[in-house]
Formats: C-alpha cells, structure tokens, sequence
C-alpha cells in the first residue's frame, strides 16, 4: 500500500523511491525518512544508506534550509496521514539539522504550521552542546522556537534548568514556567541525586544573546530548605567568562574599620575593556573607593586599580602613618609581547601612606614594602636578557626600639624610606655559545647596575647594609667548561674563567668614610677549577645505590679592594650543601669571592624499585692560600672599630667559612613514593660539631590524613655579642640592654594538617611554636565543606607576638575568623572579623 500511495501521490518520483525502499528486501529492518518530502518545504532526495536505514538530504529548492545546510533524518518507519496532513516517523528517530541533533520514538510534521513534535523521550543536542531533555518538544523545522513540556536541560558546563514546560522564540530566548536552576555536575550523570542547591523561581529567561538569565519571584534553596527569596534575580549565563553584573559581597568586621560590606560591580562594555568596581562601606570610616580598569590589547594587558578614602574616624589609627583624613593608593600594570622572544611591561604602585594597604587588608599581612619595576626581556634557547628598574616603597612604619622597648642603635628602625634604593637600573644578560671551543661550552655573561639612596642603612649592632650616595658597576665574564670520563669511571670537569668589573662610588655619608672609594675602580678575577667525581654504582636486592667521592679546586688570586667597593646584591650568603661546590659562593655580582680553595664531599643516592630514593650530600671547604673573603676586615679590626662606636663593613662572620677550616654542611632528601617526604639541611661547627643552622621539612599523606612539620633552628654568632659588648664602651647601657635582648638561639617548629572526614567534609589547622621563648607564635583551625557545585570554610587564626619589658611579658594577638562560600557559576563570597588583643 505505502508503495502505491507514493506511486499516486508522486508520480514517477514516488516510483522511484518505492523502488528504492523495496530493494532493502525482507527480514531487514525497514528504515524510511520522516522528512516530508512531500512539501517544497522539505524537498528531499531519498536513499537507502545500506545499514536499514533511509537518509534524505533537503533540496535546494527548500526554502527554510538555506543552500549548502543539510537536514538529515533516520527512522524505522514512516507513516503519512493525507487527510491530517501529516508526516510521522516511528521508531528510533534522529535528525541531524545545523549542528543540532533531535531524538525520540516519534516524531511528527505538521504541514499547515510547519512544526515538527517529537513525543517519546525526546532529546534535543543543539551546536553548543547543551542538552534537552522532554516527554513532548513542539518546535519549529529549524528549531528555533518552540514549546516544552515538563523539560530538562543540561547545559555544556554541566549545569541543569528544568521546568513544568518552557517556550523558546528568536532562537536564543527560553522562558522556563516554574523554572529550577542548579549546578550540581553530578547530577547529569545520576539524574536522580536531588542538587546540593537550587534556585526556584516563578519564571526564568534565559537569553542566550545576552548572556543572562533572568529570574522572577526566586528563593535559593538548600538541601531542600529555602534560605533566601528576593523578587528579582540576574546571573550571567553559566557559559559566559565576561559578563556586566553584580558579584557575591564581601562583609567585613574589625575594630578599626568597624562593620563592613562590599558589593562588588564587574563592567564589560567591550570585549577588550572591563572594570571591577568594588566599593566598601564601613561604620567606622565610611566609604572606599575601589576600581579596577582592565584592556586587552593585541600584545598585551594594561591593569590600573586606584582605592581612596576620606577617613571619618582616623583617630583609630593613632600613633601610626594612617592618622590622617584623606587616604589611598593606586597602582598599574601592563604585559606586552614584541615578538615570541621580547617581553616588556611595568608593575607600579604608590600609596597615600605605608599603612594603608596593610590597614585595610589590601595586601598580604606579612608585605613588608611594596616593588614598582619596569623591564625588558629576551629568551631563547641559549641566550637571556633582562633590564629592570626598582624603586621600593616600605608598608611598615618607622619603628627604632626592639622587643624590649631598647632604643636601636646607628638609627636603626628610622628613616625606613630614605633608606631604600631606586635602581636605574640593572641588566642581566648571559648567552651560551653554540660551538664547542677546546671541546668544551663557552658561556658569556654580563650585568650592570646603578642605584641611589639617600640615607645610610645601619643595623643595630653597626653593620653597614647600605650607603647614601650614588653607585654603578659593570661587570662581564667568559668561562669554559668541559668533562672527560676515564675508562674506569672517574668523571673530571676542568673549567677556567675571567671575569672584570668597573665601579663607580659617590657617597654621601661623611660618617662613613673609608667604607668606599669614591670614584672609579676596575677588579679583574681570572679563574680556573678542577672538579672530579668518582661513582660507585652498586644493584642490591632493595634497590640501586651510588656513591661518589666529590672533589673541586678552584684556583684564582685574592679579592681585590676588599672593604672599598659598595656591595648592594651580594649580602645574602648562606652556606650550605647547594653552594659547598659552587666556585664563587657569593649571591651577587658585588663581591667575587678570592683565594685558592679546595671543597670536597661525598653524595649517595638510592632508587629503589617501587619510585622511592635517597639523596644525601656532605662536606666541608677549605681555604688553602689567599685572603679569605668572608672575614673582611678581620675580627680584630671589628672590636677595634666598635670600640670607638664606629659602624663597621658588612662581614660575613657567622657564615661557616669565616675561618680557614669550614663548617661542615650537609642535606638530606627522603621520597617514600608513598606518600612520604623528608627534607633536612644543616650546618655544623667546624671544631666542635655543635649544630648551627637547620631546616627539616616533612610530609606525608596517609588515607584521609594530610600533614607537615617543619623546623627551623639558627645559633646567633657570637661576634654579634662581641660587637655590641664592644659598643658598650660608647653606648653604656643601651648597648648592653639590646645585647641581653638578642636570642642565641632562635627555634621554631610549624604543623599544618588536613583531615578529610569524608569526600565532602574535612578539617585544617595548624600551629607555630617558638621552643626557645616556650610559647604559641601563631595558630590556625577550620572546617571546609566541598562538593562539584558548593564550597564553604570557617577559619580562625591568631598571629602572636611577644614584648618583654622589666616588669612582665605580654603577647598581643591579631586575630581573624573568616569565612568563606562558593557558589559554582554563581561566584565566591567571604566574611572577615579581625581583632587585636593583648595580655
């Protein structure tokens, strides 16, 4: 019958495909289209596919299909009602149109109003993959619009909409009647889990033109249990990174600032240009203006952010740079690209006052000063570039008494600012060459620097970090190196280098004078070393251990102009088991280190067969001919100098290598490969073993269990003692008091732990301890709650400092308990309380 009313109805057309259909043969099963090829509308070219199925592609003459858009339709059967002017398909239905796929067990063309209604588990998949989900779909032949019952859609970033029924129109605006929002990810692969939350609402719009869904009569719901209703709601659309609106607030509590609250404003109006702006509003001091101005440009991304307040209470600042009325900040920031090697860009801020940022919790607590810089940068392969200019800004108010209320010496604590240096600027570039020479690599280094202060920076006990006045130095240097293995495994590395340095002092500090040459003056360091190595490789059953004696001879004069050169980036020296075989242990291009030394040690490593290893590395340095550089100008020449009061050179007495024999250094790394981390250095004395300097680093992770201790031990040198003894003889007693108030120990142990109580649900904290002075410094506990579309935590720490008078001991404690929320595509919030309490 099928094939006689296509034959009536069709002509030679319906023939032919008649004679199509009839070629798939008995026992296989029938597939036909349900594309309406009987309408212009839906002109169609039919075939059989070979599988059991037909496949038809709209013609060109479809005028709702523009040409080049094909529509594709699979099903087991076809039914065509002439009196209803219908179409049916049955079975598994697919159709393929623009990017969009449509399933169910029936589908149904209308040929009067030209709709198509898909009954049976109707599954809509449209371009951008979000999925729709419906008993009944009643949508257009393009699918722009169209009507939905009882419906779900699960969207590409895995959240969910469902409603009684919903209306598309324009293509990209659905209104959900009695709409539920949620975002709960896993809730699209067990789509019976009820969601963590949900928002409810009368009606919801979600116009995907604009990114936005809107929401009428909306209450947030929670396991269940409304928590909030408002009349009107908006969030972006979860799919949008960028959208203009209203963001989570922040409320805030402290006892100089008051009650606080911040809502938060994110502006789009291009796609290259946004804004954040973010004002507070306090109890105690009123308004904050908070902007934060972005653009995007083809190279790069320029930021500027500007805060300021007009203080109603600034006597809650009393005795600190932020006691004033009008208070701010601003700073910006840009990141460009020249090419796929050339970078440049700058980071600036400047404050009204150093407190402000502190005061209002605009930085980190433990920000001492704030770094404007520009640069240039160039890397490649071999090579690398980089000038920068500095300028230091302190977050810290001048402070010139210690712990105990003793009056610092030298103006120590004071003239904080003045102190810091601008630097224009300095550069770095080092290139290593592509051919070998000798058989060996050749790398070429450079660096130049200048910088200005305006007053001296003088520690407590006399020594000379900085000078006021202007210095500049270049510097350049070649090496060579290459190795050879002998047949018998020894590992030999012979290198050479020479290096030069020309500097330039003007100091303005008349009370120092004699610490630097004004002038110019050139240092020239020729250089050559001799490491060897020799492994020993031996396979147990437990596993692979090596062990190598380590040799290095480094052979070179005595530092030039010791004690008449300015050293500005070469005053951190630590000497430990990363620098024991380094030839110049200095950290900067300042000071080169001189004299002929011998380093030597021995390493062990183990690998065993489960991933877990063992390295290990320990020795000692010794000063064989030559002047050593880390005792300048003597001890002797120190008491002398402090004596009469005077400062003195920044020496590295206290390092380990002030004598000719070292301290013995070493470091230990465990990784169990399950779970378990141990990391340890330390330093001993060169005469009597006696522990100096430590850090220990553990953690480990066992079932819910996350946790690490670290301790840290330093012993004050005794020459710093000397020193301030030695002062006493100008300073009297104020020498004498900051002597009995220095530790000669300082050890501290810190624990953090994380416990998951379940996959959800899991508990922090942690503790620092000070085991000299027996007492907690700092303290930390929370909750946390995490699932895939909520998060929440409730965090309490106290940061505790000891002051030490004649007369008691008291602690102040800066408290903080703050909370934290997320919402997963709606945004994050947080609450704060601070205080400060002392006892």
């Amino acid at each position: 019958m099928f094939r006689t009313v296509l034959a009536r109805r069709h002509g030679r057309q319906g023939r032919r495909l008649a004679r199509d259909l009839a070629r798939l043969g008995a026992g296989v099963s029938l597939a036909l289209l349900a594309l309406l090829w009987v309408e212009p509308a839906f002109a169609a070219t039919v075939k059989a596919t070979g599988d059991g199925k037909i496949a038809a592609t709209p013609s060109a003459a479809t005028p709702t299909l523009p040409a080049g858009e094909h529509m594709v339709v699979e099903a087991d059967q076809v039914v065509y009602d002439d009196k209803a002017d219908t179409v049916t398909a049955l079975g598994s239905v697919t159709i393929y149109y623009k990017s969009n796929t449509l399933t169910a067990r029936k589908v149904t063309y209308v040929r009067t109003s030209r709709r198509v209604i898909a009954e049976g588990d109707a599954r809509l998949v449209d371009k951008d993959g979000n999925v729709l989900t419906s008993p009944k779909l009643d949508v257009s032949e393009g699918f722009s619009e169209g009507f939905v019952e009882s419906l779900r859609i699960d969207t590409i970033d895995r959240s969910r909409f469902a409603a009684e029924s919903a209306q598309r129109t324009a293509g990209n605006k659905t209104v959900f009647e009695k709409g539920v929002y949620s975002a709960c990810q896993t809730c699209v692969n067990e789509p019976g889990k009820p969601p963590f939350w949900q928002i409810k609402a009368a009606k919801i719009v979600h116009d995907q033109q604009e990114k936005t869904v809107y929401y009428d009569d909306a209450r947030l719901e929670m396991l269940g249990v409304p928590i909030a209703w408002v009349p009107y709601f908006q969030h972006p659309d979860p799919s949008e990174q960028r959208k203009t609106g209203f963001l989570l607030p922040r409320v805030i509590n402290s006892s100089s600032l008051g009650l606080g609250v911040q809502v938060p404003f994110y502006w789009a109006p291009t796609a290259d240009w946004d804004a954040t702006l973010q004002p507070v509003a306090m109890s105690r001091q009123g308004a904050l203006a908070d902007v934060e101005v972005r653009h995007r440009i083809d190279s790069g991304l320029i930021t500027a952010r500007a805060m300021g307040i007009s203080q109603m209470d600034p006597a809650a600042f009393i005795g600190t740079s932020g006691d004033r009325r009008e208070r701010g900040a601003f700073n910006t920031s840009g990141a460009f690209t020249l090419s796929d090697r050339w970078t440049w860009g700058w980071d600036v801020t400047t404050v009204s006052d150093r407190r402000f940022l502190d005061q209002y919790h605009l930085t980190s607590v433990s920000q001492d000063r704030s770094i404007s810089t520009g640069f240039l940068r160039g890397e490649s392969l071999k090579s690398y570039f980089e000038a920068r200019i500095y300028k230091f800004t302190m977050l810290t108010d001048d402070n010139g008494v210690d712990s105990r209320g003793n009056t610092l010496l030298f103006g120590a604590g004071r003239q904080l600012q003045d102190k810091q240096p601008v630097v224009h600027p300095v550069v770095d570039w080092e290139k290593t060459i592509d051919q070998p020479v000798l058989g060996g690599e050749v790398t070429v280094k450079a660096n130049g620097a200048s910088l200005s202060r305006s007053a001296s920076d003088i520690d407590t006990i006399g020594r000379v970090y900085g000078i006021a006045g202007t210095f500049s130095r270049v510097s350049g240097m070649v090496a060579w190196r290459r190795q050879f293995i002998d047949p018998i495994g020894q590992v030999f590395t012979p290198s050479a280098s020479l290096r030069g340095d020309l500097f330039y002092s003007h100091s303005e500090d008349q009370s120092l004078v004699g610490f630097v040459h004004d002038g110019t003056l050139g240092r020239v360091t020729p250089t050559a070393a001799l490491d060897y190595a020799y492994p020993f490789v031996m396979d147990t059953s437990i596993g692979a251990h090596t062990f190598s004696p380590m040799a290095q001879l480094v052979v070179r004069p005595s530092e030039q102009w010791v004690g008449q050169l300015a050293n500005e980036d070469a005053q951190s020296l630590v000497f430990d088991e990363t620098t024991l075989f380094r030839a110049d242990k200095f950290s900067g291009w300042d000071r080169a280190e001189g004299g002929t030394r011998l380093n030597i040690g021995g390493r062990y490593s183990f690998l065993g067969p489960s991933g877990g290893s063992i390295s290990a590395l320990f020795g000692r340095s010794y000063l064989l001919s030559g002047v050593n550089s880390f005792v300048y100008p003597g001890y002797d020449e120190l008491l002398r100098r402090a004596t009469l009061g005077q400062a003195v050179p920044l020496s590295a007495f206290g390092s380990g290598l002030e004598t000719k024999v070292s301290d013995w250094v070493g470091g230990v790394n465990v990784d169990s490969a399950m779970g378990f981390r141990i990391g340890a250095q330390a330093r001993f004395g060169a005469d009597d073993f006696r522990l100096q300097r430590s850090d220990i680093q553990a953690s480990g992770t066992s079932g819910p269990l996350s946790a690490s201790v670290t301790w840290a031990y330093k012993r004050t040198p005794e020459a710093y003692y000397d020193l301030l003894s030695a002062y006493a003889a100008t300073y009297g007693a104020t020498a004498t008091a900051i002597r009995d108030a220095m530790k000669r120990e300082r050890s501290e142990v810190q624990t953090a732990s994380n416990l998951r109580l379940s996959p959800t649900w899991r508990l922090f904290g942690g503790i620092r301890y000070d085991i000299i002075e027996r007492y907690v410094s700092g303290a930390n506990a929370g909750v946390g709650y995490d699932n895939d579309s909520f998060s929440i935590s409730l965090a309490y720490s106290d940061s505790i400092t000891q002051s030490v008078s004649s007369s008691a001991v008291s602690q102040i404690h800066d408290q903080t308990v703050f909370l934290r929320f997320g919402f997963r595509t709606l945004g994050d919030g947080s609450l704060a309380n601070s205080l400060a309490s002392s006892n």
